[in-house]
């Protein structure tokens, strides 16, 4: 079952290396939905001839042990990885589509090879390279799965030093979503550098 699902992931970059494709950056970003911290997206051109890594998932279905054995799986084998964030005055200055946007553009700067071609979970890029959106990108191809992970654990890592900064807020566990918890500390603290005051649930 672990093969077939590996190989259900990889249909999409082995269609693109049919086509002659031969770097294909996998791009997706983690904190979207978040009240704090940096937005962080992460761009990936795995190796060809090393795609089915094992247990490589959308992060969201990884537990945190798991992400990060296969974040180092991934960081060991692929030929090229970044990553690239956009901070939360950024975020309320030009609106999170803006700065999903601008994280992606980022992201795909920093790699050391040019990519062919990207697959992006479900926005499109605008970046001057051919690229394809999927929706639920990091269910449907490794590459993308690849920068999820990258993405969400360089962002909790992120948190969680944030944490040490201000302690109240819990950013370690929560790493800035709306939890109750979160909610509860933003009432009673009111919110602090590093909240989006443009996000709804951050100012009472």
């Amino acid at each position: 079952m672990e093969a077939k699902r590996l190989s259900r992931l990889c249909v999409y970059e082995n269609q693109l290396y049919g086509l002659g494709y031969r770097y294909i950056a996998g791009l997706d970003e983690a904190g979207r939905g978040s009240l704090a911290g940096p937005l962080v997206a992460s761009a990936v051109i795995l190796d060809r001839e090393k795609l089915l890594i094992e247990n490589i998932d959308d992060s969201k279905k990884l537990c945190p042990a798991a992400r990060q054995t296969v974040f180092k799986t991934i960081m060991n084998s692929c030929l090229s990885w970044s990553v690239a964030e956009v901070s939360p005055a950024t975020i309320d200055e030009v609106h999170i589509s803006k700065a999903n946007a601008l994280a992606f553009e980022r992201a795909i700067d920093k790699l050391h090879i040019k990519p062919d071609i990207i697959l992006s979970d479900y926005f499109k890029t605008h970046t001057g390279i051919e690229s394809i959106p999927l929706p639920k990108g990091e269910s449907v191809s490794v590459s993308i799965a690849a920068a999820s992970i990258i993405a969400k654990v360089t962002r909790d890592r992120i948190m969680v030093g944030l944490d040490h900064d201000f302690p109240e807020y819990g950013f370690g566990g929560h790493k800035g979503y709306g939890t109750k918890h979160h909610l509860l500390t933003l009432q009673k603290y009111g919110p602090c550098e590093i909240h989006r005051l443009s996000f709804t649930g951050v100012l009472s």
